[in-house]
């Protein structure tokens, strides 16, 4: 389930289909000197991996995830099966995805994140119960 913080406590967005993954790799400089008989390497900044969810497309889920796409920056909460989440923090996008006869029709929702940060089920349950 996908939440999004609203006024005062986060509320839900909608249920989804696909969740990517919350970190990636960092990566690394050369800084491999002349007289050096091996390369080195020192660690890069951090990037933040893409945030595109998959939702079942119907009128209301895509109007209510449409909302939110204004260019604010917003904080979500996805809440999995084991009671564990992510946080996010960023603005969003959505567009509807290609289909065909006898497919499902779906959408994504893309985050451009500032902040993802992985939550155990204890802070979960506080994010949510909060306010």
């Amino acid at each position: 389930m996908l939440y999004v913080k609203g006024v005062s406590a986060y509320e839900t967005l909608i249920s989804i289909k696909s969740v990517p993954a919350s970190g990636a790799e960092g990566g690394t400089i050369e800084v491999t000197e002349l007289d050096s008989p091996v390369k080195q390497y020192i660690e890069d900044r951090m990037d933040l991996p893409a945030q595109d969810f998959t939702y079942n497309r119907t009128a209301e889920k895509y109007e209510a995830v449409k909302e939110i796409c204004d260019g604010e920056v917003h904080e979500f909460l996805i809440k999995f099966s084991d009671g564990t989440g992510t946080y996010i923090k960023g603005t969003a996008q959505t567009w509807k995805n290609e289909f065909s006869a006898g497919s499902a029709q779906e959408a994504t929702l893309h985050i451009v994140a500032t902040t993802i940060e992985d939550k155990t089920a204890q802070e979960v349950t506080t994010l949510l119960a909060t306010e």
